[in-house]
């Protein structure tokens, strides 16, 4: 059952060595991106690093679990917020605010999942949006702890390892060490036993409970995982941006990044990754030729997902295996 239930996250290794390639190119031109780019440039690409956490949460659950969570830009936001309360205001020093924020993130998603991993489906979906809804109108209307729409300024990054993170370069390469090293864990994670019983319970969750695992807290496990993807993608942003307030969870930042998965493929692991950075791409090059730019991505992303709905990544691997089968007997791959 669980050999059945193979991810397009773990690629054939002879199949993909233009891949490795390209991808090892892509590693060196991001790692030297400073040298060469422009600042901007190094803010977008920035950007694009921690909404790619964000996309990686909601991919984790989609894409290995099958659920659909508009949570995730809760514990997005919910660090920034911690950051500036503990920080900002009362001063407190790296790392214990982040730390704080990251526990809060642990225990919140916890107590969520104990009431959304008893549900799957539509019933899950609409769970998951008025718990979402509730911790949106929670950070607007409280005017006197988190400011309402305000929201929570004057955060600033810390200096680590003798880094002045306020410069953009030395922002950049932090995040990049840290969003590799979250792709290595989600790595490990997808290649392990637990990623197989995941994606069986994704599949089929009676027969992996007859199976003897315990589908419910397995399901409560990869839920913290993800809210603890965002919550390191939120305190990026918070570094980054320096302010948070309640557009940061709200439905419409949700929605956008759910469209970014299915847009790279979210069964895919690079799959939010490539759909994150389109998307910021997207986002900065057609807001400088038309006001109604939203209209215009709203428009790309329809017929993308029309022609594609398994994602950019999933037309390339239909348009490889087609390739394959036309292929002459005996030529050379």
């Amino acid at each position: 059952m669980i050999q059945s239930t193979r991810s397009a996250w773990r690629p054939e290794r002879a199949e993909h060595r233009f891949g490795w390639s390209l991808g090892a190119l892509v590693f060196i031109l991001m790692v030297t991106l400073p040298w060469y780019a422009d600042a901007y440039t190094i803010t977008t690409y920035t950007r694009s690093i921690y909404f790619g956490f964000l996309a990686l949460s909601v991919a984790l659950l989609l894409g290995q679990g099958g659920m659909i969570s508009l949570t995730q830009t809760i514990f997005f936001g919910m660090t920034g917020y911690v950051i500036g309360l503990l920080g900002a205001e009362r001063g407190i020093a790296f790392p214990w605010p982040e730390l704080a924020g990251l526990l809060l993130v642990v225990v919140v998603a916890f107590l969520f999942a104990l009431v959304l991993m008893r549900t799957y489906g539509l019933v899950f979906l609409m769970l998951s949006l008025a718990l979402g809804q509730i911790g949106w109108s929670f950070a607007r209307q409280n005017t006197s702890l988190l400011h309402g729409w305000a929201g929570m300024r004057g955060i600033k990054p810390p200096e680590l390892f003798g880094l002045d993170l306020s410069v953009s370069s030395h922002f950049y390469w932090l995040s990049l060490a840290v969003f590799c090293g979250a792709l290595w864990v989600l790595w490990r994670i997808v290649e392990s036993r637990f990623g197989l019983v995941i994606r069986g319970i994704r599949e089929n969750p009676r027969r992996m409970s007859a199976l003897g695992y315990h589908v419910f807290w397995q399901r409560v496990a990869i839920f913290v995982v993800a809210a603890l993807f965002a919550a390191v993608g939120g305190i990026l942003a918070a570094w980054s941006s320096g302010i948070v307030t309640p557009s940061t969870l709200h439905l419409n930042r949700m929605i956008w990044v759910l469209l970014v998965v299915i847009l790279g493929g979210a069964r895919y692991f690079w799959g939010p990754v490539l759909g994150t950075v389109i998307a910021v791409w997207l986002d900065v090059v057609i807001s400088q030729l038309t006001p109604r730019y939203n209209t215009v991505i709203g428009i790309i992303f329809v017929l993308v997902i029309l022609m594609a709905p398994n994602g950019l990544l999933g037309l390339w691997d239909s348009l490889q295996a087609r390739r394959r089968r036309n292929r002459p007997p005996g030529s050379a791959l």
